[in-house]
């Protein structure tokens, strides 16, 4: 058996007893989108902002909250 096979069995059959769950995304990078084109580059005047890892969208004031809580994790 090749060392290719050997590997594609190990991750065929799972590898290991231990489940896998999923991570909550701590949302560290969000974008803004606006409607209007001349609003671009304000993002007092985005109308959303999106997650760039999970693709999350968020209002503006979600996203506020959002910010903040990422600045207190950075804290700590």
């Amino acid at each position: 058996m090749s060392l290719f096979s050997s590997l594609r069995s190990l991750f065929r059959s799972g590898g290991g007893d231990a489940p896998v769950t999923p991570r909550e995304c701590l949302h560290g990078t969000l974008f803004a989108r606006w409607d209007e084109a001349a609003d671009m580059g304000d993002e007092s005047k985005a109308t959303e902002f999106i997650c760039s890892s999970c693709d999350e969208h968020f209002s503006p004031d979600m996203a506020t909250d959002v910010r903040r809580r990422a600045v207190e994790r950075l804290k700590l």
